[in-house]
């Protein structure tokens, strides 16, 4: 069933302007649980790694656990989003992104938004 959520996933990288390859791997964990762990590369040579932990509920898939971690050639930190609980003055606890300044608050995000903030990046478009 989680091979389901990663052909979603598979669906957005594929549609990418930005993406020139990508893998992705989809574990059935338990009947309810699974998890999706890839990664993508961008034209500009960034690439993003990512694990996703799933728990299935019918056709929906709850998130307990993320990290979408963004990174330049050189294999240094461009933004992480993550759930580690490890960042508990962050008010979006434990909810938070990681910059190269340091941790800021930030929502859940899903890899759809993640995937459009990496496109903004690579082709240089200011977030207002």
């Amino acid at each position: 069933m989680f091979d389901l959520y990663a052909s979603r996933v598979e669906r957005l990288f594929g549609e990418s302007p930005v993406v020139v390859s990508y893998s992705l791997n989809a574990v059935n964990a338990s009947p309810s649980t699974g998890y999706v762990e890839g990664e993508a590369v961008f034209v500009n040579g960034s690439r993003l790694v990512l694990f996703e932990f799933l728990r299935r509920s019918g056709t929906k898939f709850d998130r307990e656990k993320y990290r979408y971690h963004f990174m330049d050639t050189h294999n240094r930190l461009i933004f992480r989003y993550d759930n580690a609980p490890h960042h508990p003055q962050v008010s979006t606890f434990p909810h938070h992104k990681h910059l190269p300044g340091g941790v800021v608050e930030s929502p859940a995000p899903d890899i759809a938004g993640v995937l459009g903030e990496i496109e903004e990046y690579v082709l240089g478009i200011s977030r207002s």
